[in-house]
Order: C-alpha cells, then structure tokens, then sequence
C-alpha cells in the first residue's frame, strides 16, 4: 500500500510494539529516505509511529502524551508549515474526555497554525456512524466528542470509498471511529483535500488516505438563470424550499448539496410557473 500510494507522511496506531527501530520503518516504507518518531505501546496494548519521507518532510519538534503522537514540520518544497497530530483514543468515556480537553487546550495554542488530526478517535459523531446487531447507541459519547469538533472548529471532510472503517470480525458491527478533522488554516491552505476509505485487509480496520489535489479546483460553479427572479413567487419559494431542506455535514458540504437541491426544485418551479 505505501509503495502504491507513496505518501510523505504515514500515521500508524495500535502497533503493540515497545521498541521501534529505523530498521523496521525502512521495511514498513520500503526504501531508506524515511525518518520517524514513535509512541511504545503498554505491553501488548497501544503504540503510536508516526513516519515521513526525508525528501518532502522536514521536521523541527516532535512531543508526545498520553494517547497522541505530534510532530511538527513544513514541507521541504513549499516551506509551508503543519502539525500533525497521531491519535489513538480510548474506549471508554471519562478517559477520552480527558483526552478531548488536553487536546483543546494545545489547538488553542495553535489555533493560527495548519493542524491534522487523524488516527482511532474511537468514538463517532451519530448513530448512523455505528452499526450492531445490539443496536445500541452511545449517545452521551456522541454528544462529548461532537461538542470537541465544533469548539475546535475543526472540518470533517465527507468519507469516500465505503460507509465505515472498523468491522468486527463477524461481519455484524462495524462503525466509522478512524477520520482525518482539520482546522481552518488547513482547509484555507490545502482547499482541494480529499478523504478516501481503502478496501480492509488483515486488519479489522480500513486504511485512509488524506489526498491534495492541486488540479482540482473544486466543485464546478452552480449556475441558476438569473431570469427566473422575475417571476412572481420566485423570492418567497426559494426561502420555503430553503427553510425546509435538511443535510447532515459540514458547513461547505450542507451548502453545496442545499444549492444543488435548490437548482433542481427551481427547475421543476419554473416549468409550472413559466
């Protein structure tokens, strides 16, 4: 995966490993142009590595504490600076609200910089993120970890590729714990980001890749015939059809796809009103 993908940077989480050595970051990335910087696991349990290419990545700090991995850098090319935070959370409540508030204390400090969280929040955002044949919803878990994205103001970009990211292995539970949230300096420097689920393999979770693509310029424009305003009722509908659309999202994602609902309720409008 890593050679087809050729990433500059690769966040790993749950490596049960006390002890890694360059040795084993140069077998995992497949060619000697690798630095890293780890978090041991305790016994069997946890373990963070973070690596990047030499090549593109220069790093200037790297810290750790409890669950989290953070490197600072700039990119060798841009000398566009970022700082990635390697996440693996907790299970249960109380310990991931700790972790949720020792994480808004340090993006406050860093609130003018381009920030990345990605890694196992182990936690998801809805009800509709988790699927189990108990049919059980932790819905207090759902509240604490939302109210922690938006007080960061942090961007979740829609998930491409499949639905969730962890199964178990029966195959009957499955949820979406694993995403990249990233700040606003991200999105306003990298805009063009894309977030894509890969197919599972060994492991019972997918693989995401957090992608710019410096030729995409975004969504093609929404155009709607400024004509149509002339029509009596035109002002009023637009606000009614408006009011009542409902989206789940991110702000630029709820305005995208109410805009192109817009566009196709308007046309079906004008063709009676016309």
């Amino acid at each position: 995966m890593v050679r087809e993908k050729n990433p500059l940077i690769m966040c790993v989480q749950e490596t049960k490993l006390s002890v890694i050595d360059v040795n084993l970051c140069k077998s995992m990335w497949g060619g000697d142009l690798v630095d890293f910087s780890f978090q041991p696991s305790v016994g069997a349990s946890g373990g963070i590595v973070t690596m990047w290419d030499t090549r593109e990545v220069e790093v200037w700090s790297s810290m750790s504490f409890e669950h989290v991995l953070v490197i600072s850098r700039c990119f060798v090319k841009t000398r566009r600076q970022f700082t990635v935070f390697n996440i693996y959370a907790p299970c249960d409540s109380v310990r991931q609200q700790v972790l949720w508030n020792d994480l808004s204390s340090r993006l406050q400090k860093n609130s003018e910089m381009n920030v990345c969280l990605c890694g196992d929040f182990n936690a998801t955002q809805s009800v509709e993120e988790r699927r189990s044949v108990r049919g059980v919803a932790r819905q207090a878990w759902n509240a604490a970890y939302n109210t922690f994205i938006e007080n960061n103001f942090l961007v979740d970009l829609p998930l491409r590729g499949r639905n969730f990211t962890w199964f178990r292995g029966d195959a009957n539970s499955m949820s979406r714990i694993d995403r990249f949230l990233l700040s606003d300096g991200w999105c306003v420097t990298w805009p063009n980001c894309d977030q894509l689920a890969l197919s599972r393999g060994v492991s019972d979770h997918c693989s995401l890749v957090l992608s710019v693509d410096v030729a995409n310029w975004g969504p093609q424009p929404l155009r709607m015939l400024k004509c149509w305003e002339l029509l009596p009722g035109y002002k009023s509908f637009v606000c009614n059809k408006w009011q009542s659309l409902h989206v789940d999202g991110w702000g630029g994602f709820v305005l995208k796809e109410k805009l192109k609902l817009i566009k196709l309720a308007l046309k079906d409008w004008h063709q009676s009103h016309a």
